[in-house]
């Protein structure tokens, strides 16, 4: 389903949150989702970008498929309490995938908190009634993961009935790497994306071009460091599939606090 955007607003992104979605939500098939991050007092700045793992079910199987994905309350509860609210950040939205060509958001059934638009009006709703001001739910859709995935953002507010189709600004940073430093930073980076989705990492490693290619656009040594990288990550690989065989069932989201797992 599509919608013609209210008014046009801009959602800057910080430096290196591309380069984090483009070896995450945007080089895995759909759905997966991540969720931003930023502060209420400038609603539009993105700072804080984490992927993040469906919920399982009861038999201990991710509740995601090629069309649909179920937020994992408990986990984005814990970023939230941990990560975000002790800096003086906020939950600000999630980005997720869709299949092919489809950039809209997903409609639904008013207050089904069903679909992209229904679920996202209930976060919305809910943090409007702890009298937390959040007023903007930032969502935008990926499409074509791979090489060169394209991104297409939507601003979602209680006071407009349709998605507000937003103009996306990728900060870049200017500053010189450390080239030491930025070798581990990078390997640090690229696990702590795929620690929450061990299994994922055979998919990470067969989407090597894309990890080079990210390398190559950071610094120029990149044929090394992506090798050194990718040496990293298989070191932990036995034990990251380990893991992923015996999943943890997570607890009820029923009292998640203000964090609805809704449908995407």
């Amino acid at each position: 389903m599509s919608f013609s955007p209210a008014t046009s607003y801009k959602i800057r992104y910080a430096p290196g949150i591309w380069e984090k979605m483009c070896v995450s939500v945007g080089a895995f098939d759909p759905e997966h989702y991540a969720i931003l991050g930023g502060r209420l007092d400038d609603p539009f700045y993105v700072t804080d970008f984490m992927p993040m793992p469906p919920l399982l079910d009861s038999g201990g199987n991710y509740r995601s498929s090629s069309a649909a994905v179920t937020l994992n309350g408990p986990f984005i509860e814990y970023y939230l309490n941990t990560c975000l609210l002790p800096f003086g950040k906020y939950f600000l939205g999630v980005m997720h995938s869709h299949p092919g060509g489809m950039n809209s958001l997903s409609g639904g059934t008013p207050g089904s908190g069903h679909g992209d638009i229904p679920s996202m009006r209930a976060h919305l709703e809910a943090a409007a009634r702890y009298g937390e001001p959040w007023h903007n739910f930032i969502a935008p859709i990926v499409n074509y993961p791979g090489p060169s995935p394209q991104v297409t953002t939507w601003v979602v507010r209680l006071d407009t009935p349709r998605p507000i189709l937003a103009e996306a600004i990728w900060e870049i940073s200017h500053q010189a790497p450390d080239v030491g430093a930025t070798s581990v930073s990078k390997i640090d980076e690229i696990l702590d994306l795929v620690r929450y989705r061990p299994d994922l990492v055979r998919a990470l490693l067969q989407k090597s071009d894309v990890l080079k290619a990210f390398l190559r656009r950071r610094n120029a040594r990149n044929e090394d460091e992506s090798g050194h990288v990718l040496q990293q990550i298989l070191k932990r690989r036995v034990q990251t599939n380990k893991a992923a065989t015996q999943p943890e069932i997570m607890p009820s989201t029923e009292n998640a606090g203000m964090i609805i797992p809704p449908f995407f």
